[in-house]
């Protein structure tokens, strides 16, 4: 606890020198009984306590006393990151004939690494296959996203692949963030086969909304748009990944997530609490107190 204005407290003495120094000017003074009331004041050792408790308590309440507690919030609006993960029905066959362990189950145990690491971060998740739709808008609440993941199931957006129609809903999901970096992270092994909204569109949206986009091609090379998905991030300030295998992918993310480091450093904040109606209370019932008795002594 501290007082905001010490220097208040320099009234103190003031009070005190005129209280010997300055005595009652009586004849200047027109007022019933004054004599009467000055006598009782000044003899009354109670009177004279409840007096100098008034004037301490005001001059307290006046130097403001408060207190302060600092601490640190626990998340920071550093970065919003919407994950737009690919569930269409070819996410379901093996990254290759060597590597038969399926993409989307092998993907659904990086990206609960990958979550788990994003501390910091609040996170979204779209999912897409046919159509596109937000499975969670961005949160800070990480074990509900974590919970989600596995029960995704390829199919569950559809057969076919709209890729644009997905980038534009993370851009709509992430306009409105006020956070210092906006990110998505979109994960594909397919071509554009479906949706409404043209590549030029989606891109221009990621553009306007400032949010930079990493694309990653998971599978054989050969099934995915490598050149559309590597000029698309690019125009962003992205980048593109290729994964062909599960050791692969995961280095994709470990990557993502060292060029978007999740620590952000906060600044304190100060909680301010003005305590000076004790004092001025305290000042009030005093005074109460000494014209109570005031008024006592004159019966």
């Amino acid at each position: 606890m501290h007082f905001e204005y010490p220097w208040v407290f320099l009234f103190v003495p003031f009070f005190l020198f005129c209280e010997r120094k300055c005595p009652l000017r009586l004849d200047l003074l027109y007022f019933p009984h004054i004599d009467r009331i000055a006598k009782v004041a000044k003899n009354s050792s109670l009177m004279q306590a409840f007096k100098w408790m008034a004037w301490s308590g005001l001059i307290a309440a006046l130097a403001s006393p408060v207190m302060t507690k600092t601490f640190t919030p626990t998340h920071a609006m550093g970065r919003d990151m919407v994950l737009v993960i690919d569930a269409s029905r070819s996410m379901d066959e093996g990254f290759s004939i060597v590597q038969s362990q399926n993409k989307f189950d092998t993907l659904k145990k990086i990206l609960e690494n990958f979550i788990a690491k994003r501390k910091h971060d609040r996170l979204g998740l779209i999912v897409f296959g046919e159509f596109a739709y937000i499975a969670s808008p961005v949160t800070f609440d990480h074990d509900i996203l974590k919970a989600m993941v596995p029960h995704l199931e390829v199919g569950m957006a559809g057969e076919r692949t709209a890729i644009y129609d997905a980038v534009a809903m993370a851009a709509n999901l992430l306009k409105n963030s006020e956070a210092k970096t906006k990110v998505a992270v979109l994960l594909t092994d397919g071509r554009n086969t479906a949706g409404k909204i043209p590549l030029q569109a989606a891109q221009k949206l990621l553009q306007q909304y400032g949010i930079r986009l990493y694309t990653i091609g998971v599978g054989r090379s050969h099934d995915y748009d490598p050149v559309t998905l590597k000029a698309l991030a690019e125009s962003t300030g992205g980048k593109f990944f290729s994964a062909a295998d599960p050791k692969m992918l995961e280095e994709v993310y470990e990557t993502i997530d060292k060029l978007e480091p999740s620590e952000v450093e906060q600044a304190p904040v100060i909680d301010t609490t003005y305590l000076y109606s004790y004092p001025l209370f305290i000042a009030a019932m005093s005074l109460l107190a000494y014209l109570f008795l005031l008024n006592r002594s004159e019966i």
